[in-house]
């Protein structure tokens, strides 16, 4: 889900936050608020110990029984409450915001919740449960990362395990995804490949006489990469920045630049790199997530503000804009393709009600999957395009 705008008790939270905190500040909070806030420690086990402190803490009223009651009672003797609504209290300790008054409803509401709860959890937090994030301590928009921040947080991500398709819907996009890539190395035959940012994917099929190198700034990524891999001839892992390639001019007959391009903090800079270590003739598959996938533009429409659809996303891209940087290094787009339609994803008010569905039904999530080639690049989720370099 993306962050919902269409429920005024959580856009009243993260306005206070938005406008408030200060950078820096440690903010506990539930998960959806990471698409407002750079930083968001989650509700899980570590984080919700008498010895945490935060400048700012986040308790949503219906989910008080899944939290430890010494860490609340903690939080209500040092903190003080500037924000009180149906849904959430806000704590913090910044002593220029006004104190929420003793005799309102939805304060007494929570003291009412608290005077009711056992001193160990009753229920497990929804954060505890993510398929996706298991027990990650923090959510951090990749975008306010500096690149050795953003290279240690890589690294911890894969040592917890690193991505996980655990969704019916999750396994079609993840197959489609490597049935590109693995056409386009069957199509390019013997030749020497290079793979940027190859740390998410597990190796493709190469032949014999292929050269396969696998690049990805993460240690951890490429270690594990190349431990599945075991002895693969033809196939090297080489850590390294996929903006400053240590590779000669004209060296590669084709790259990869799959499911990785929203990830990077200056995407041209590496096109550019693909496009100079490309001979001429040679071809770039690349995979963006679509800017104006009809889930997107559907969000627009209802007024609501763009969204990342992941929140390792430095930036999602459009047709044009993948287009225009292509062109800039002489790389003229050959084919294109899309993966997946997806209709609601992360709208206010609707991905919720259809979200089960369209993860797990199968004959739903089937015809997602062949309707995405079908709308192709322009409005499918995921934008696949060829390119090949001008000779």
């Amino acid at each position: 889900m993306s962050f919902p705008w269409h429920d005024p008790p959580w856009c009243e939270v993260g306005d206070l936050l938005e406008s408030a905190a200060s950078a820096g500040d440690r903010i506990l909070a539930p998960d959806l608020f990471w698409w407002r806030l750079p930083v968001v420690f989650r509700y899980v086990p570590e984080n919700v110990g008498t010895d945490r402190a935060y400048e700012w803490v986040v308790v949503h009223k219906g989910e008080m029984d899944a939290v430890p009651r010494p860490f609340l009672e903690a939080t209500v003797a040092t903190m003080r409450p500037v924000l009180a609504n149906e849904v959430f209290v806000v704590w913090s300790r910044d002593e220029h915001q006004a104190v929420v008054e003793l005799s309102s409803p939805h304060l007494l509401a929570f003291f009412e919740r608290l005077a009711g709860l056992p001193s160990s959890p009753t229920a497990r937090h929804p954060a505890r449960d993510d398929r996706i994030l298991g027990d990650s301590p923090l959510l951090r928009q990749s975008v306010a990362m500096t690149a050795a921040e953003s290279r240690e947080a890589q690294d911890e991500f894969f040592r917890a395990g690193g991505y996980r398709y655990p969704t019916r819907r999750d396994q079609a996009y993840y197959g489609d995804l490597l049935h590109h890539r693995d056409e386009a190395l069957a199509r390019w035959g013997e030749c020497r490949v290079l793979e940027l940012c190859a740390g998410a994917l597990p190796g493709g099929d190469v032949g014999s006489t292929t050269t396969l190198v696998r690049s990805d700034f993460s240690m951890v990524a490429m270690a594990q990469a190349a431990a599945r891999g075991g002895d693969t001839a033809g196939v090297a892992y080489v850590v390294c920045d996929a903006g400053a390639l240590s590779v000669a001019d004209a060296s590669c007959d084709g790259v990869l630049f799959v499911d990785s391009i929203e990830h990077v903090p200056d995407a041209a800079q590496v096109i550019t790199e693909a496009a100079r270590v490309l001979r001429p003739g040679g071809e770039l598959l690349l995979t963006f997530a679509n800017r104006n996938s009809l889930n997107l533009v559907i969000n627009r429409k209802l007024g609501y503000p763009d969204f990342p659809t992941n929140h390792q996303h430095v930036r999602e891209f459009t047709l044009a804009e993948v287009t225009a940087m292509l062109n800039a290094v002489e790389l003229e787009i050959v084919a294109t393709s899309g993966i997946e339609l997806r209709p609601y994803w992360g709208v206010p008010g609707i991905d919720g009600l259809v979200r089960e569905i369209i993860d797990e039904d199968e004959e739903v999530v089937e015809m997602l999957r062949v309707l995405g080639p079908r709308v192709g690049v322009e409005y499918a989720y995921l934008g696949v395009v060829g390119a090949r370099k001008r000779s």
